[in-house]
C-alpha cells in the first residue's frame, strides 16, 4: 500500500487528482495509523465546534453544506436538525460509503455527491452554514476561500477546523511521517491566517492544542481524562488568540461570516 501511495504523490497528475486518488487508495486502509493515537483529544476541540454550531441549525429552514465530508458521519448526525444537507469529497469511495451509510439511517434529506471543493455546481448564497473538518490545507487555500464566499449566503455562517504549520516540532514529527499525509497538504501558515482574515474581515480563529499533547501517551490508562482536562485547561490560557504563544498550537478553529 506505501509504494502505491508514494507512485501517486510522484506523479505529474493535477493537485486535485492526487488528493482524490490518495483518499481513494488509503480510504480503509492504515495509512495514519501512526497518527491516529493524537486524535484521541480531538473531541475537545469538536464540542466546542459543536456548541458553536447547534445554535444556527434549525429542521425547517437551514441549508447545510459538509465541506469535504470524508465518510459523512458527521452530517448525517444532524440531519435530524436541518432542512437539507450536501457532502461534498474528491474521493468516490468515500462518497459512497456515506451515501450507503444515509440509506441505511434513512437520512433522506441529504445527498452526497463527488466534487471539487475549489469549484463546485453550486449556484451563489446556498449554505446557512458550511463545515468542514481539516479540508482547506488539503485544498488551494485563496481558490476555496473564495468559493465558500460564494456559496455562502449573506447571513450565513462557516465553521473549519485546520492543523496549523507554526510549531517546530509538530512540523518535524509531519516530515517523518510522510505516508501519513498527501503531497500537496499544507497545513494553515502565519500567511495563510492572514489571507483568511483578508477575505473574511470578520473571521474569528481560535487556537488549541499545545500542552494537551502530552496527554497522548495516557491514553489508554483512566487517568487520561483527568490529564487532558487539566493540560487542555492551561492550553486555553497561554493559546489565546491574543497570545504571543499562539503560534504554538496544533490546531485552529476558524469561524469566518461574509
Amino acid at each position: 500500500m506505501n509504494n502505491s501511495i508514494n507512485e501517486i504523490q510522484k506523479t505529474n497528475q493535477t493537485r486535485v487528482e492526487r488528493e482524490k486518488d490518495w483518499h481513494n487508495q488509503t480510504f480503509g486502509s492504515n495509512a495514519r495509523q501512526k497518527t491516529d493515537k493524537f486524535y484521541f483529544i480531538f473531541p475537545l476541540i469538536r464540542q466546542e465546534q459543536n456548541k458553536k454550531i447547534a445554535p444556527n441549525l434549525h429542521q425547517e429552514t437551514t441549508v447545510f453544506l459538509d465541506y469535504g465530508c470524508g465518510n459523512g458521519y458527521d452530517l448525517i448526525e444532524r440531519a435530524s436538525k436541518i432542512k437539507k444537507g450536501i457532502g461534498i469529497d474528491i474521493s468516490e469511495a468515500l462518497i459512497n460509503h456515506a451515501q450507503k451509510k444515509a440509506t441505511t439511517e434513512n437520512a433522506d434529506n441529504l445527498e452526497f455527491l463527488v466534487m471539487d471543493a475549489t469549484n463546485t455546481t453550486f449556484e451563489n448564497n446556498s449554505f446557512d452554514i458550511i463545515r468542514g473538518q481539516a479540508i482547506l490545507h488539503h485544498l488551494d487555500l485563496k481558490k476555496s476561500l473564495k468559493e465558500i464566499k460564494r456559496i455562502l449566503k449573506s447571513d450565513g455562517k462557516a465553521f473549519f477546523l485546520e492543523p496549523l504549520d507554526t510549531n517546530f516540532l509538530i512540523k518535524l514529527y509531519r516530515k517523518l511521517t510522510p505516508e501519513a499525509r498527501t503531497a500537496d497538504e499544507q497545513p494553515l501558515r502565519k500567511k495563510d491566517i492572514r489571507l483568511i482574515k483578508t477575505l473574511f474581515p470578520k473571521a474569528d480563529i481560535n487556537y488549541y492544542f499545545c500542552l494537551s499533547l502530552l496527554a497522548v501517551p495516557f491514553r489508554n490508562y483512566k487517568i487520561f481524562g483527568t490529564i487532558l482536562s487539566a493540560l487542555y485547561a492551561v492550553d486555553k490560557i497561554i493559546l489565546h488568540k491574543y497570545s504571543p504563544l499562539k503560534n504554538l498550537a496544533w490546531y485552529c478553529s476558524i469561524e469566518l461570516k461574509n
